[in-house]
Parts: C-alpha cells; sequence; structure tokens
C-alpha cells in the first residue's frame, strides 16, 4: 500500500507540481489549498506525510494546522516549505522554488527515517 501524503499550499501551481511529482513516484496523494479543503482532506486520515506552507492564508499558524493533522494522523511527518526564505527552526524543510529531484529525495529519506 503506498504511503499517503498531504500538500497543503495556497498555490495551485505548487499543489499541481507536488502532485504529479509525488504520484509519479508511486504516493497516494491529496492536497488542500485552505482550511476548508484540509477539514475535507483529513476524511482520508491517518497520512505518513504533511508537506505543508508555513504560511497559509486565514491559517492561525503552522502549528495550528500540524495540531489539526495530528487529530487524525498522530504519527504523521512534516515537511515544511516556504518561497519567503524564512527558514525558521524547522529541521525537514524545502525552500520554494525547489527542484523535483530534491522533493522527491527528502520525501523518501523522511519517509524512511526511525521515528
Amino acid at each position: 500500500m503506498p504511503e499517503k501524503i498531504l500538500v497543503l499550499d495556497d498555490e495551485p501551481l505548487i499543489l499541481t507540481a507536488v502532485e504529479k511529482a509525488l504520484s509519479r513516484t508511486g504516493y497516494a496523494v491529496s492536497t488542500a489549498r485552505d482550511m476548508q479543503a484540509l477539514a475535507t482532506a483529513l476524511d482520508n486520515a491517518p497520512y505518513d506525510l504533511l508537506i505543508t506552507d508555513i504560511h497559509i492564508k486565514a491559517a492561525e499558524s503552522v502549528d495550528a494546522i500540524i495540531q489539526k493533522v495530528k487529530k487524525t494522523s498522530p504519527s504523521v511527518r512534516v515537511v515544511y516549505m516556504s518561497g519567503a526564505g524564512n527558514k525558521g527552526n524547522y529541521r525537514n524543510f524545502i525552500e520554494k522554488p525547489f527542484k523535483i529531484a530534491d522533493l522527491r529525495e527528502k520525501v523518501r529519506v523522511i519517509l524512511h527515517e526511525p521515528s
């Protein structure tokens, strides 16, 4: 059974690119553009990985997003992304724009590292 990945970003081009890139690698990918779509996507939980932009309009914070996802996917791993160059203290971070090969490698490593 393929690993399930949820991608949250308010940029449609990013969602489409990430979904295509990861689906072609064999992952089951769901996407959400906003908090309402996120709530709907969580009906298909649990997810193995959440890839989320750290700046989502109408979201309280990235931490609130993660708490919401962890209610249905307690062991979800997280990749943070941003185009603002603000890496913060996020361990698993990828800066937009990124190369698809770099994203695929980061996802592969994160999903296969020990919990």
